[in-house]
């Protein structure tokens, strides 16, 4: 049976407590920037057999943008607008920081796959590895190790580890972030991870490893 002094001894718990101080209190928001790297025509940022970069970094940014949607997590995207990854201009670097920073985004991250050699024939390079700013890191390299632990745990590539690099995406003091990343998932000049960034279940899974 309730106590007729129900309603009197629930607001002396909450007076001794000080519990209205939580009354004004809200959720507190998270903006993520996802970066699709290069645009779609960007010269040279392609396989040997002329899969283009860009292509790739848009279905890995797309499934993170899906990742971010079940979570709740607010996001905005640069250098891509939606799943046609086939029309995105190369937007410049300055503009993609610009559109960052007026945005007031808390993080950002940037999709890649890597190269090395002449871009014209197959090699040896391989692996996935997380790029952070060697100039204004911010709290880059906590985000950094947290994104590659889980990176390795899936994809079997060989880990290239945490890097640092003079990269405009990474750079958290020109775009106002706490920590800003860039991920390499794979070499498009070596043969197999090059066949693997072509497919949506290797795409996916780097994005929800990401997530």
């Amino acid at each position: 049976v309730t106590s007729l002094k129900y309603v009197d001894n629930l607001l002396r718990v909450i007076k001794t407590n000080n519990l209205t101080a939580y009354d004004e209190r809200k959720e507190s928001t998270m903006l993520i920037a996802i970066d699709a790297g290069h645009g779609s025509n960007t010269a040279g940022k392609r396989t040997p057999d002329g899969y283009r970069e860009h292509w790739g970094n848009v279905m890995v940014a797309s499934y993170f943008a899906k990742a971010m949607d079940r979570c709740g997590i607010n996001y905005i995207k640069t250098g891509w607008d939606d799943n046609n990854s086939k029309d995105d201009p190369d937007t410049a670097l300055s503009r993609r920081q610009k559109t960052i920073k007026n945005a007031k985004c808390d993080y950002s991250i940037s999709f890649h796959f890597n190269a090395c050699g002449n871009g014209k024939s197959y090699n040896s390079g391989q692996g996935i590895e997380t790029l952070i700013s060697n100039k204004a890191p911010g709290d880059s390299l906590h985000m950094a190790q947290c994104i590659q632990k889980y990176l390795i745990q899936g994809t079997t590539q060989k880990n290239r580890g945490v890097k640092t690099q003079s990269l405009a995406m990474c750079n958290c003091s020109t775009m106002g972030t706490k920590a800003s990343v860039l991920i390499e998932c794979a070499f498009m000049t070596n043969q197999r991870e090059s066949e693997l960034m072509k497919t949506e279940a290797f795409c996916k899974e780097c994005a929800e490893e990401a997530a």
